[in-house]
């Protein structure tokens, strides 16, 4: 049962993890571009509203990654694999301060409303470097939870097919010992 309820903590936060790097590559790459023509009249639907569905979700799904990234912690602490749960656990713990303490208030402000553009255009730009911060941490945590599910589970050696089994000759079988020589005398194959 132990080992059940760890595969589940550990699919839980890699799952975590792809959402969460799935949402900042989605914006890196989909929707920054668009932000380049936001204006302040269409601010509140296309940026506020998202962010704010955003930040609801992630506010459930991020605390039970902690919970997950300690308890993956304390399972791999004497393996050689520690340093994937430590690297992990920094990870988002560095992107939620950044997300806490720099994107949440910067979502304030604009939500609150601003004057113009000029105030609108550095509090949007300000907001992608700050995403693209968190961007890069949750590449290297899913990066490092993929290598850790790919050494864990020997996933290489799975993916290159069954092994044929290893049969031990013996002179009752005649079977051949080596390819090309027999067993015995008088032993054929």
């Amino acid at each position: 049962m132990k080992r059940i309820l760890l595969a589940v903590n550990h699919s839980y936060l890699f799952f975590g993890a792809t959402l969460y790097v799935g949402v900042l590559w989605a914006l890196h790459f989909f929707w920054y571009p668009s932000w380049t023509k936001m204006t302040v009249d269409i601010v509140q639907d296309h940026f506020i509203l998202p962010t704010s569905a955003a930040t609801r979700f992630f506010t459930l799904v991020v605390p039970l990654m902690f919970l997950a990234s300690i308890i993956f912690l304390v399972t791999e602490w004497k393996t050689r694999f520690r340093w994937t749960a430590i690297l992990s656990l920094l990870c988002i713990s560095a992107a939620t301060y950044v997300g806490q303490l720099h994107i949440i208030p910067v979502n304030k402000i604009i939500k609150a409303g601003v004057a113009d553009q000029s105030q609108l255009t550095p509090l949007l730009q300000q907001w992608m470097v700050l995403n693209d911060i968190r961007w890069v941490l949750l590449t290297v945590m899913w990066l490092t939870l993929m290598y850790y599910f790919i050494a864990k589970g020997n996933l290489l050696q799975a993916l290159a097919g069954p092994r044929r089994p290893v049969s031990v000759p013996t002179e009752a079988s005649g079977k051949l010992a080596h390819p090309g020589k027999p067993l015995h005398a008088g032993s054929h194959s």
